[in-house]
């Protein structure tokens, strides 16, 4: 039987015929075809082979979904940094907080980095990852990769996403502090920043009936969010604060704010370009927050149209008189 096998020199001379047409092929592909088409058939062979050899699978979460961000994207935001551990190669470290310079830094994810963790008895991976686009006005766009086995793909869709968004709304309502967001018009996106503002029901100067009114309106705005789903409206309250500089109109809105527990997004119109800008601003915007347009009246037409009557009704009168 030991006969029948192929000496050692025969096998070295096969190889080397086999390496040197491996070569050749190579040579060919790399002068005839272009690089995009090189890359476009590796990435098919890559491809081909993990879907029949290989036992993981990888889900997408983009920070942006459809029309607006990508509240599975937040969640995961939120979520990451409290089990980061030291299987982590890297943590990103800050604080917004200049009021306290001895408080421990917050946690963030840095771009690139690894996470690891386990859930009834699965073990996931998740990677955040950032293309920065060609366009200089576009914000990068950024997405987590979380990949798990083929036989667990069900579990993290029907148990593991859940858990992940019930975990980060718990955070949030843990927080101790809130944010203001201020729209970046060369970003195109929102800006945070610790918001502290000593405003509340108790300090604020204003009739105690009113106070009572505007805080049992708010409880039962919270209150009814089912009946606003239950007859098909959307589940928001508007508020219109009109008067002179100086009377406690943003004391208000932060009073609110602080007795809601809402974040705060202060939009100025100048810093927006068109409708169809405007729509992605307001629909980046998280649940249970507060939206705040400042002189409206002055950041549109309507100030100087009123401005243009006003001086043609007065010339309309000289002429009477």
């Amino acid at each position: 039987m030991l006969k029948e096998l192929p000496s050692l020199s025969t096998i070295l001379s096969a190889y080397a015929s086999f390496s040197a047409m491996a070569m050749l092929f190579r040579t060919i592909l790399n002068e005839m075809l272009p690089e995009r088409m090189q890359n476009y058939i590796a990435s098919k062979i890559y491809d081909f082979t993990a879907a029949y050899f290989s036992s993981d699978f990888t889900f997408i979460i983009e920070d942006r979904w459809r029309a607006g961000d990508n509240q599975m994207f937040r969640a995961a935001e939120i979520y990451l940094p409290t089990i980061i551990g030291p299987s982590s190669d890297s943590i990103l470290v800050g604080s917004d907080d200049s009021s306290d310079p001895t408080a421990p830094p917050k946690r963030s994810i840095p771009v690139d980095c690894r996470i690891k963790d386990n859930y009834d008895g699965m073990r996931l991976e998740w990677t955040l990852s950032s293309i920065d686009p060609k366009k200089f006005y576009v914000p990068p766009k950024r997405f987590f990769s979380l990949t798990c086995k083929k036989r667990d793909r069900e579990r993290v869709e029907q148990r593991y996403f859940p858990f992940i968004n019930k975990t980060a709304q718990e955070i949030i309502n843990k927080s101790e502090s809130l944010s203001i967001y201020t729209y970046d018009q060369e970003c195109s996106m929102w800006d945070p920043t610790v918001f502290k503002h000593p405003a509340t029901f108790e300090t604020l100067a204003m009739e105690p009936h009113l106070k009572e009114f505007i805080m049992k309106d708010l409880d039962s705005f919270v209150e009814r969010k089912e009946f606003f789903e239950n007859v098909g409206r959307a589940w928001k309250r508007g508020y219109l604060l009109y008067g002179p500089p100086g009377t406690g109109k943003s004391s208000l809105v932060a009073a609110i704010a602080n007795y809601m527990r809402y974040d705060v997004y202060d939009l100025q119109f100048q810093s927006v370009r068109n409708d169809s800008d405007l729509r992605r601003i307001l629909t980046s915007t998280t649940n249970r927050s507060i939206l705040l347009i400042e002189d409206i009246d002055c950041s549109t037409k309507v100030s100087h149209n009123r401005t243009k009557v006003k001086e043609k009704s007065e010339e309309e009168e000289d002429d009477v008189i």
